[in-house]
């Protein structure tokens, strides 16, 4: 585990705070970290922990799940999209509700975080529509995974 002084972690979201915004992201300051907003009014909260970084974006808010009747698709959508390997993680507290999560190491890159930030946007655009059926009960199949992800269905070779 890496401890960082306050001193490193303040330099380390400065950092952050100014590679955000050349790449065209409004920046705020929050209790533990960053609230960072693209144009298409996406957040995502920056999260310095002992020289890791944790970066989220709420996929579902708290009045989303009290909506669902039931949250078993949910958990069954959210266990095949991780499944797939999509390159991050969820994260689930029944009192703010699902997240996509992204976890930098100690050390990492600050210009890579704006890459981050546009992947997990992506694949939150990607997996809207299937989480939000999920709330309804369905839970997508293998052909609603790929179309979600513009991916043509495989066929076995001749």
């Amino acid at each position: 585990m890496t401890d960082l002084t306050p001193d490193q972690e303040g330099a380390m979201l400065e950092s952050l705070t100014n590679v955000c915004r050349e790449a065209g992201f409004v920046v705020e300051a929050i209790d533990r970290g960053l609230e960072v907003s693209g144009e298409d009014e996406s957040a995502f909260y920056l999260l310095p922990d002992h020289g890791w970084l944790q970066i989220r974006c709420l996929v579902l808010g708290p009045e989303d799940l009290e909506d669902a009747r039931d949250l078993t698709a949910l958990f069954e959508t959210m266990a095949r999209a991780q499944f797939r390997l999509i390159g991050c993680r969820f994260g689930f507290d029944p009192g703010s509700g699902l997240w996509l999560v992204e976890d930098l190491y100690p050390g990492f890159d600050a210009y890579s975080v704006p890459t981050v930030l546009e992947q997990l946007g992506f694949v939150w655009e990607a997996l809207e529509g299937l989480f939000e059926a999920a709330l309804t009960g369905a839970v997508p199949n293998d052909d609603a995974f790929d179309a979600a992800f513009d991916l043509e269905t495989a066929t076995p070779p001749n």
